[in-house]
């Protein structure tokens, strides 16, 4: 099945990016502020727009400070079952590696093509606000 893949640096500690992806306050300051849930395991992360689909996501792995695992519950298309995962690995250089990997799509059609893209803003708005503390949502 086709997988979306990106990966991006982070001037921050591990910690500091898992963070941003596992409490309310984290996911609010780069994905969307109006995201509610839990990122515990088990839990689920809601995402709703103004102009966009509703998200819903399950909380699948939570590994601290190296792995964060989501499957989507709810959304348009194909998206719904697809899993996303954020793998943060030390740099010697004091940044954190995230490759992050969107799978389980049945073609590289519609949806896929978006959200590929979709998850390259994320992972932008991600590093700008773990790097600098103030919030930078992509979405309102």
């Amino acid at each position: 099945m086709p997988e979306i893949h990106h990966e991006i640096k982070i001037a921050a500690a591990p910690e500091r990016v898992f963070e941003a992806l596992t409490t309310r306050d984290g996911v609010a300051g780069w994905h969307t502020p109006s995201a509610e849930g839990t990122g515990e395991v088990g839990g689920e992360w809601v995402f709703r727009f103004a102009d966009h689909p509703e998200f819903g996501w399950e909380v699948t792995t939570s590994e601290s400070p190296r792995l964060v695992g989501w499957r989507c519950t709810r959304g348009p298309g194909d998206s719904v079952g697809t899993t996303a995962t954020f793998t943060l690995t030390a740099s010697d250089d004091g940044r954190t590696l995230v490759e992050h990997v969107h799978a389980g799509w049945p073609g590289t059609h519609g949806n896929f093509r978006k959200c590929n893209t979709t998850w390259g803003v994320l992972l932008h708005h991600l590093r700008d606000y773990v790097e600098t503390g103030d919030a930078a949502p992509a979405f309102e």
